[in-house]
């Protein structure tokens, strides 16, 4: 059964989507660059014990790269953590009207069927009293 609020719920639902399309997109985002950061901490790592075997291999250049491109990452991370919690709130939100909409719907809905289980009771209770109305005539 259409409701009024059929193209709210269809406008919200499609907002909701767009919602949770962009956090997949930003959780991509951000589990790619936890991983290049861990990336760069392990070869960190691997270079430091190298370096601690035979000092003829230290290079404080690219060690100092690698700690700067380390902490771009982690600003970058970040940057995505607080854009996707942002999402994650509007999402939230969104639901939230959704189901608003929704209950809304169902509401008129139900109301919709009661009117008209009411104008059914009202007609036959009309034939019936007819009927009985032709019958006391009829004596």
């Amino acid at each position: 059964m259409k409701t009024p609020y059929d193209a709210a719920l269809r406008v919200r639902q499609r907002e909701l989507d767009e919602v949770s399309s962009a956090i997949r997109t930003e959780a991509g985002a951000l589990g790619a660059v936890e991983q290049e950061r861990m990336r760069v901490a392990a070869a960190l790592v691997r270079e430091a014990d190298l370096a601690a075997t035979d000092l003829t291999l230290v290079s404080p250049g690219w060690q100092r790269r690698m700690r700067g491109e380390r902490q771009a990452l982690s600003a970058r991370e970040t940057q995505l953590q607080a854009r996707l919690d942002a999402l994650r709130e509007v999402a939230v939100d969104a639901y939230g009207v959704l189901r608003g909409i929704e209950n809304a719907a169902d509401d008129y809905r139900a109301e919709a069927l009661r009117s008209e289980a009411a104008a059914e009771q009202s007609a036959t209770d009309d034939i019936s009293a007819a009927a009985f109305l032709r019958t006391l005539r009829a004596r």
